[in-house]
């Protein structure tokens, strides 16, 4: 609920605070008293663009600030703490200042936040409606919300349960529709898998084996030079006169002469001779392993084609051994899906036929429902517009059925309406003129009281085009409509005007050659006239007077 709005510098407005009440609220004015720039200060809390032209002359910047009761409004409590926009004690406060280049700080409170952001927080707290300015409203794309507002209570759970098949049932066809697109090259894929997983096997790949191979072709490549190498070593140990075996013979001969001058040289001679018997083994094997050595071309050859398949592999399937054989599992993987895919396709159609029954039959309660909402509505609208002097209009809430399911059911929802008599029923927006859509808005939102979620409503002179019992009427609507939000209404309507408890006068003074609006709450006497002039007009007499009292005590009744 709107609780009060503080205006600075905004067009005629220099400096005005206006504390609302609960129920209805009512401003009046003379024609050019500020009624419209109330509103258009109203639409700039909603987040409407704003225009330096709406900053008052001589001054730098214009200021508006509403706060709002919200402590009840889950859907926007939700969507503060969504964006860390943090409260106290249960009131928003909304700001704009608008600056002399014609950009706005917006702030939300006391924290500043983009336009948009301030948008969306509107739509959870206020509408405004006008003459003109019910396009939305009207909107084919609008009805089936409408329609469905009536009986939300009941259709809340049917949409809810639609909703989760809805998900299911999308999902289902998606998973459909891409087995379907893999069937369509399925026997190809198959073939090329099965080919690029007999390449693999038929390699009969080992891991490290490429270290290996490289190592082999080193080896092979070089066998020359290592039996060169092996003959110098073999010759220095045996086969030359200052031989390492030579001269360690010697050293032999040497311990055992002198053995017999010292005995402790006799630890020493074992020791030789285990060296002579290790050296000699030694030599053994260099010479054995040399002789094995021999250029083997043909084994080269094979090693050198084997690494050349395995680098063919590596550039098809991987960068490693170790990446070829994780290709050929996942290859494997695949190919048993796809081996098994008309069998689980045949599964997910099957399942998906039994879920587009479920679906229908959910879609189909929430069209029953809608069928008793929509005879509901026939009945409740021509009520509402005959008690708003409509009285030969027919109105019908057309339900057809969608050729395929929408997030909402299968229907679709138009409202048609003839205003003439003799005249074909047609889109509500194709017929109905400003007046006639005031009125015809009233009426619905009459009948959407109970359910509309919209804590504020403003009337922005609807009662254009209507007066005397026509616009008492729109009056006690309007009334019925305040027990459960808060009705703001802007008017020039007399009957209007003394329904409300909340009234509030909108004046135009010129003072030094400036321009000041101000507004006040009336009461008693003040009320009263106010009443009697826009009875009579300008002049205000005995006679206005008595009616404007009279209005009033009928109005206090209702």
């Amino acid at each position: 609920m709107l609780l009060n709005l503080n205006i600075s510098n905004f067009a005629v407005f220099e400096k005005e605070s206006i504390y609302f009440s609960k129920g209805f609220n009512v401003f009046t004015g003379e024609t050019g008293a500020g009624k419209s720039i109330l509103i258009e200060a109203l639409y700039m809390i909603l987040g409407e663009r704003a225009s330096k032209d709406l900053i008052r002359k001589g001054k730098k910047s214009a200021f508006i600030e509403a706060v709002f009761e919200i402590s009840d409004n889950v859907k926007l409590n939700s969507f503060l703490r969504d964006n860390n926009l943090e409260m106290e004690d249960d009131f928003l406060i909304i700001s704009r200042e608008i600056l002399e280049n014609g950009k706005s700080i917006n702030k939300v409170n006391s924290r500043a936040v983009p336009l948009n952001t301030l948008k969306i927080i509107s739509t959870y707290l206020i509408d405004i409606y006008d003459q003109f300015g019910h396009a939305s409203l009207f909107k084919k794309e609008n009805h089936i919300i409408l329609l469905d507002s009536i009986i939300q209570k009941e259709i809340s759970p049917l949409l809810e349960q639609y909703s989760l098949l809805y998900k299911n049932y999308n999902k289902l066809t998606e998973e459909v529709i891409n087995l379907e697109k893999k069937l369509i090259n399925k026997d190809m894929k198959i073939e090329q898998l099965q080919y690029e997983l007999n390449e693999i096997e038929d390699a009969a790949l080992i891991e490290n084996e490429e270290e290996n191979l490289l190592k082999e072709i080193k080896r092979l490549s070089n066998v020359q030079e290592i039996k060169k190498a092996m003959y110098e070593i073999i010759n220095t140990l045996n086969y030359n006169d200052n031989s390492v075996i030579n001269n360690l013979n010697q050293i032999y001969s040497i311990l055992n002469k002198i053995n017999n001058f010292d005995e402790a040289l006799s630890d020493y001679i074992p020791k030789a001779d285990i060296l002579l018997e290790e050296l000699r083994d030694f030599l053994y094997d260099l010479t054995g392993y040399s002789d094995s050595l021999e250029v083997d071309e043909e084994k080269l050859s094979l090693i050198e084609k084997r690494v050349s398949l395995i680098n063919r592999l590596k550039r098809k399937y991987g960068y490693s051994i170790e990446k070829i054989l994780e290709y050929k599992n996942n290859s494997y993987e695949e190919l048993e899906l796809l081996k098994g895919l008309e069998s689980k396709l045949t599964a997910l159609i099957n399942e998906k036929s039994e879920l587009n029954n479920l679906l229908m039959k959910a879609a189909e309660n929430i069209t029953a429902s809608r069928k008793k909402a929509a005879e509901l509505l026939e009945r409740e609208i021509l009520k509402e517009l005959s008690d708003l002097n409509m009285k030969n209009i027919r109105f019908k809430t057309e339900l057809l059925k969608k050729s395929e399911f929408s997030p909402d059911g299968i229907d679709s929802v138009e409202f048609l309406i003839s205003t003439n008599v003799g005249s074909d029923l047609n889109s509500v927006h194709k017929v109905i003129s400003g007046g006639e859509a005031s009125r015809i808005m009233l009426a619905f939102k009459k009948i959407m009281s109970d359910s509309d979620s919209i804590d504020t409503l403003v009337f922005d002179e609807i009662d254009a085009g209507i007066s005397g019992k026509t616009a008492q009427m729109a009056g006690i609507k309007m009334k019925f409509i305040s027990a459960n939000h808060q009705v703001i209404c802007v008017t020039h309507s007399p009957q209007i005007a003394s329904i409300s408890k909340n009234h509030f006068l909108i004046e135009k003074k010129v003072i030094d050659n400036n321009t000041y609006s101000t507004i006040n709450k009336l009461s008693g006497d003040t009320q009263i006239k106010e009443i009697a002039r826009l009875l009579s007009g300008m002049k205000i007499t005995e006679k206005s007077l008595s009616n404007a009292i009279e209005l009033i005590e009928f109005s206090n009744n209702i």
